[in-house]
């Protein structure tokens, strides 16, 4: 022992009358330990539904499904594929990616200025008004209301779902969550600033 800590340890015993002491040890998880699959699938489950608690879910799919749906996104996998593996249409599958804020890149690619729709929309216009305004139909509108809300959603919540669901299933998307968060920027900058 050094110098200063003899004096230390002399200063404590003549101050306690405890003479001795030891400390008990506990198994922790470590930085570093990779969770069993059970753990991921419980952490997904618990993830999905705080996400249900905070916002508002369009889809008919339970908590488990929409798991499902995470895990499928960062598979690869289309929403038409996990359609046919989950017995449900595409659009349902959608719309539960889009609750749980996994959009893809085709989400932005409207056939009109989806900025225009977002000053309609905050303007307080319907969807009828909208599609006239934009020359399209109502349930394109719909459409993209929905992918609008969803991204609004995840933007005011920093993408924070998704990146929970990124670092549980150990994936690396961050040049397209990147690419989202900055195509968010623009689109919602010129409307909320």
């Amino acid at each position: 022992m050094t110098t200063k800590t003899d004096e230390l340890r002399e200063i404590f015993l003549k101050m306690s009358p405890v003479t001795t002491f030891t400390d008990r040890q506990e198994t922790a998880t470590h930085v570093g330990d990779v969770p069993s699959e059970h753990e991921i699938e419980e952490t997904l489950t618990r993830l999905v539904g705080e996400m249900r608690e905070r916002f508002p879910f369009q889809s008919d799919l339970d908590d488990e499904t929409l798991v499902d749906v995470v895990r499928g996104f960062y598979a690869g996998e289309s929403d038409a594929d996990m359609a046919r593996e989950l017995g449900v249409d595409t659009d349902t599958v959608t719309q539960g990616r889009l609750d749980v804020h996994l959009f893809r890149p085709a989400d932005s690619e409207a056939p009109f200025d989806l900025r225009q729709l977002l000053r309609l929309v905050e303007a307080g216009s319907d969807d009828a008004t909208c599609a006239a305004e934009l020359d399209v139909s109502e349930s394109t509108v719909r459409s993209y209301r929905r992918i609008l809300e969803a991204r609004q959603h995840a933007r005011c919540d920093s993408y924070h779902y998704p990146l929970e669901f990124e670092s549980l299933l150990d994936v690396d998307t961050d040049e397209e969550l990147s690419a989202s968060l900055e195509a968010d920027r623009e689109l919602f900058a010129e409307i909320k600033d």
